[in-house]
C-alpha cells in the first residue's frame, strides 16, 4: 500500500512538471512534437491516452498517421501534415523508425535505399529541431515473452476492441526488436536520441518511466539553443543568370504552330503520365513581370483539369507562419498521376525572405541543404521535379510595368511594392543566381528561360516541361 501511495505521487508531481513545461512552450511560442515509437503499439496508445489527461488538452493533438494514404508520396509525408504550429504539442503513434524496422523485418528496405531513408530521419529531425520545435521521442520496448502474452490478452478480450496485426507480432520477434536497437542508433538526428522505456511493467509505472523521459526531454529541448552555425554562401557565381541574355525571339506565326503542337502534346503526356501513377511537380521562378502567369495559362491550356492543380505562394498565412515554412510545400505534395504547378514557391525563403531580411542569416542559409532535401525525397518517390526560371532584363520589366499601368486590363496587377522590389534588383539578382547555383541537382533541375521575349519564354517552357515528362514515361 506505501509502494502504491508513493507511486501516486510520483505521478502527480509529473503531471504538474509537464504542465508547466507546455506553458513554457506556449509562452516562448514553440512547438513539440512527441513521438512513442517501439515495438508494443498497444503499449504506445495507452500512453498518448495518458499523456492528454497529463497536459492540458487544449493545446494538444494526438495522431497516428494514415500511411495507406501517403501511397505515391514521399515516405516522409504523413509526419509534414502533424507538424505542431507553435505553442502546440503534438503526439505521433506510429513513428517513421518504427515503420522503417518493419519494412526491413519484410526484406522491402536494405542497401542504398535504407541509407537513404536513415539519412532522410536524422534530417527531419534536425530540421524541426533547428526551427524550434522540441523533437521528443520514446521508444516503448517490450520483452517478447512479455508482449506476446499481452497480445493474446488483449485480442482475447472483446471488450478491448484491439485488433492483434501482423505488424504486431512481427515487432515481437526477438530479431525485429535486436533491428531496432541498431536503427535507432543510426536513423536519429545529432542531440535527438531516443530514450527508451522498457514495458512489461505494471501500466501505470511504465507510464511514469516514460512520462518523465518526456519531461526531461521538454526541459532540455527549451534551454538547447541555437543550432550549429550555417556558413552564408560567398560572392556569386557570375554568369549564371547572363547566359540567358541573347534573348532569342519568335514570331507570331512561328508561335503559334509551336504553341498548338506542344499543348496538344503535353495534353498526350499528362494522361499517360496520370494512367501510370507518375507525379510532377513544376516550379516557376522569376522576376515581377517576368511572364509566369502566361507561361502557366500556356501551361495548362489543353489539360484536363481533374490532372492538375496550380498554386500561388502568397505570403504566408498566420497558420503557415506558426510553422517550419516547408509545411505548406508538403500539403500540396501531388497524389500519384497529378501535376502540381507552382507560381512561385519554397524558394521565396532564399529569394525575398533573405533580401527582405524576414529569415534570419542562419535561417536562409541553411535553407539550400533544407529544399534540397525535400526535392530529393520528391524525386525518391517517383516525381518528376522541375524549376524553371524565367528571366528578363531589367530594362524590359521596365517596360512591361508601364505598359501594365496603360492599359485597363492589367493595370490592376500594378503595386507601389513592384517598384518597390525593383530598386533591390541587383540583391534579387545576387539572390537568385545563389538559389539556382546551389539548389540545380540531376533529380530536380533548373531550366533558364530567356524571356525578354514572352512567345519564346512560353514555347521554351512548353518544351522543358515536355523534355522531362517524356525522358520519364519514355
Amino acid at each position: 500500500m506505501a509502494t502504491r501511495s508513493v507511486l501516486e505521487r510520483s505521478r502527480s508531481a509529473l503531471h504538474l512538471r509537464l504542465l508547466a513545461a507546455q506553458r513554457r512552450l506556449a509562452e516562448k511560442q514553440q512547438g513539440a512534437i512527441i513521438v512513442i515509437g517501439g515495438n508494443d503499439r498497444l503499449a504506445a496508445s495507452e500512453l498518448a491516452n495518458q499523456l492528454t489527461e497529463w497536459f492540458d488538452a487544449r493545446t494538444v493533438r494526438v495522431c497516428a498517421p494514415d500511411t495507406a494514404s501517403s501511397a505515391g508520396r514521399p515516405f516522409l509525408w504523413p509526419y509534414w501534415q502533424d507538424v505542431p504550429a507553435k505553442g502546440r504539442v503534438t503526439i505521433v503513434v506510429g513513428d517513421w523508425l518504427t515503420r522503417t524496422t518493419l519494412e526491413v523485418s519484410r526484406d522491402k528496405l536494405s542497401g542504398e535505399p535504407l541509407r537513404t531513408r536513415l539519412k532522410s530521419l536524422r534530417t527531419f529531425e534536425e530540421m524541426l529541431a533547428a526551427d524550434g520545435t522540441s523533437v521528443v521521442k520514446v521508444w516503448l520496448e517490450t520483452p517478447e515473452k512479455s508482449l506476446r502474452r499481452r497480445l493474446r490478452e488483449a485480442e482475447d478480450t472483446d471488450a478491448e476492441g484491439w485488433v492483434v496485426s501482423a505488424d504486431d507480432l512481427l515487432l515481437a520477434k526477438k530479431s525485429s526488436l535486436t533491428l531496432a536497437r541498431e536503427l535507432r542508433s543510426q536513423g536519429s538526428g545529432k542531440n535527438l536520441p531516443w530514450k527508451v522505456v522498457i514495458g512489461g511493467a505494471e501500466t501505470k509505472l511504465r507510464d511514469l518511466h516514460a512520462g518523465l523521459a518526456i519531461a526531461d526531454q521538454l526541459n532540455q529541448a527549451s534551454r538547447r539553443r541555437a543550432a550549429a552555425k550555417v556558413k552564408k554562401p560567398g560572392s556569386r557565381p557570375r554568369g549564371l543568370l547572363e547566359s540567358a541574355a541573347p534573348h532569342p525571339t519568335l514570331d507570331k506565326k512561328a508561335y503559334s504552330q509551336q504553341m498548338a503542337k506542344l499543348q496538344v502534346r503535353l495534353g498526350r503526356l499528362t494522361r499517360l503520365a496520370h494512367k501510370q501513377g507518375l507525379s510532377t511537380v513544376v516550379v516557376l521562378e522569376g522576376p515581377d513581370a517576368a511572364g509566369k502567369g502566361g507561361a502557366i495559362r500556356r501551361l495548362c491550356g489543353l489539360l484536363d483539369a481533374a490532372h492538375y492543380q496550380v498554386f500561388p505562394t502568397p505570403a504566408p498565412t498566420p497558420e503557415e507562419k506558426a510553422r517550419h515554412y516547408l509545411w505548406r510545400f508538403w500539403n500540396k505534395v501531388p497524389a500519384p498521376g497529378r501535376l502540381a504547378v507552382f507560381d512561385r514557391s519554397w524558394f521565396g525563403r532564399v529569394m525575398v525572405e533573405r533580401v527582405e531580411g524576414f529569415a534570419q542569416d542562419a535561417e536562409w542559409a541553411r535553407a539550400y541543404a533544407e529544399i534540397n532535401d525535400f526535392e530529393a525525397r520528391l524525386a525518391e518517390a517517383g516525381m518528376v521535379v522541375l524549376k524553371v526560371w524565367i528571366n528578363i532584363s531589367k530594362e524590359e520589366q521596365l517596360r512591361r510595368f508601364q505598359a501594365r499601368e496603360d492599359s485597363p486590363h492589367k493595370r490592376h496587377k500594378m503595386t507601389a511594392e513592384d517598384y518597390r522590389n525593383r530598386k533591390k534588383w541587383d540583391a534579387n539578382l545576387r539572390a537568385a543566381e545563389d538559389m539556382i547555383s546551389r539548389t540545380d541537382t540531376p533529380h530536380a533541375p533548373w531550366v533558364v528561360v530567356s524571356a525578354d521575349d514572352k512567345r519564346h519564354a512560353r514555347v521554351a517552357t512548353l518544351k522543358a516541361v515536355c523534355r522531362a515528362l517524356s525522358d520519364r514515361l519514355d
